[in-house]
């Protein structure tokens, strides 16, 4: 389950349902954005010479997963922010 970016997104969606810290918000925000970039079933279709859209299809979803963990990151950082002053 660790591997799996929708894991890390269910558990962002628990903490702003129970109103957690917001650091906890920006660090899973940051490991949903790295597994969308080192997504496992993307690499292992790129290095075993899947066809073309096969590598489109997985690739599109690793760049989908990787904006939401930037979302998320961005959004709890801004929340932060507007805190902190």
């Amino acid at each position: 389950m660790k591997w799996c970016a929708y894991h890390y997104i269910y558990q962002i969606v628990q903490i702003l349902i129970k109103g957690g810290d917001l650091s906890e918000q920006t660090k899973v925000g940051r490991q949903v954005a790295l597994l969308g970039i080192f997504c496992p079933t993307f690499w292992y279709y790129f290095l075993s010479g899947a066809d073309r859209s096969t590598l489109i299809f997985h690739g599109t979803h690793s760049g989908i997963v990787f904006l939401i963990g930037v979302a998320i990151m961005a959004v709890s950082l801004k929340k932060k922010s507007r805190i902190d002053e």
